[in-house]
């Protein structure tokens, strides 16, 4: 049995704490630039469609990759930073002929959170991404010798921060997160007659990372006003979601529209809801997925408000519609139904309010999706069964609306 806790809901407890933290922010001292150098550890992904047996240099998730890195952070307020990272992972790295070898990770995005004298707590979101060398195994043509290709794969990387101040000038930071790897099918052999296409797959990664930094420049004391409490947000939303289609492993981005309904009863924690339908089709219908998708989502987002600004956490269970996959067939016909699976949606809330009544609205994260079972009747009282599917997509969504 393998323990796959993947950092999922890191930031979501993280920021769950933020309501026994002290309701007032004083002015709290800071500098505007900080470089940190530290160790991070990658669990290596679980590829789960293939029997990891049945390959001797199969790479699993008790696999751990370590290596150096640099970090750079700009602090924009004693809440707030934006910060950006490189790493190498130097373990060479095997999944099936594809993103082998040495992995090169980069991100920048926002971290934010709350901050003491002596210690900080806070929550990020970082889109960047992973490359591989020499990654992939290609062979376009058959008299050709094999090519080894750098690979790049876009990477989201969110989770939790632990900051110690043992000194004005030094920060000792302890980092775990989840990153999400979007490796998108791929062909590598080419001939007349036959091709050979990887699948896509989204790796799964767990991260843990300590390092040391250097505050750099003069000091600031800045207290943040908390903004009023409005009861209601209201607002449209643009959805990006980077999802494994099961019919063929193919890796799409699904684009769409959809709206989102916030009810403020405290300062530090909402009732979230989100709804968006994306009407890209599958190109290949499947028992378990395929057609468009409906997605609906409703929980709770927890967080702070600063300035004109508010960073929270979410984790809301819902579902995923799919509006057309395969009952049962019966040559040449194919009967289809829609179905509907559980998916539980969690990362990261940004919102910026430009005036008392708006506000824009920016979410990443992980949606978690619970494939269910299918079995599909066939001619002369044959089945064929599916068994039931776990998966992550990584889920990116920005809109505005009104407060009121």
């Amino acid at each position: 049995m393998v323990l796959r806790f993947r950092g999922r809901f890191a930031l979501p407890l993280f920021c769950a704490l933020l309501p026994l933290l002290p309701r007032l922010s004083p002015a709290q001292q800071f500098t505007r630039h900080e470089v940190g150098l530290g160790v991070q550890s990658q669990t290596a992904s679980l590829y789960v469609d293939v029997a990891p047996s049945s390959i001797p240099d199969y790479v699993g998730p008790r696999h751990i990759f370590a290596g150096p890195f640099g970090r750079y952070t700009l602090n924009l307020a004693p809440s707030l930073a934006l910060e950006g990272s490189i790493g190498y992972l130097p373990g060479f790295q095997t999944s099936f002929g594809v993103d082998n070898g040495h992995e090169l990770l980069s991100f920048a995005g926002v971290k934010a959170g709350w901050r003491r004298h002596r210690i900080g707590l806070y929550g990020k979101i970082e889109p960047g991404f992973a490359s591989f060398s020499p990654g992939l195994n290609v062979q376009i043509h058959p008299n050709q010798p094999n090519d080894y290709q750098r690979r790049t794969n876009f990477a989201l990387d969110t989770g939790g921060v632990i900051e110690l101040y043992p000194s004005d000038r030094t920060i000792l930071r302890f980092d775990v997160s989840q990153t999400l790897i979007a490796e998108y099918d791929q062909v590598l052999v080419r001939s007349p007659g036959f091709t050979d296409i990887h699948d896509g797959h989204l790796a799964d990664h767990l991260g843990l990372a300590v390092s040391l930094a250097h505050r750099f420049g003069a000091f600031h004391d800045e207290a943040e006003p908390a903004p009023a409490r409005q009861p209601i947000d209201i607002g449209v939303l643009y959805s990006l979601q980077q999802r494994l289609h099961l019919s063929f492993a193919q890796m799409q981005a699904n684009t769409g529209g959809g709206a989102f309904l916030s009810w403020n009863f405290s300062r530090w924690l909402a009732f979230d809801t989100t709804g968006f339908y994306s009407p890209h089709k599958d190109g290949f219908i499947f028992p378990q997925d395929g057609g468009t998708t409906t997605d609906a989502f409703a929980g709770f987002k927890a967080g702070i408000r600063r300035g004109h600004m508010g960073y929270f956490a979410k984790l809301r269970p819902g579902m995923i519609q799919f509006s057309r996959t395969v009952s049962s067939e019966n040559p040449p016909a194919i009967h289809w139904e829609k179905t509907t699976d559980f998916a539980l949606d969690s990362g990261g809330i940004l919102e910026i309010y430009p005036a008392r009544h708006l506000l824009l609205r920016a979410e990443a994260g992980n949606t978690w999706i619970h494939y269910h079972a299918a079995d599909i009747h066939l001619p002369q009282n044959q089945d064929l069964y599916y068994s039931p599917r776990r998966r992550s997509t990584i889920t990116l969504l920005i809109g505005g609306g009104v407060r009121f």
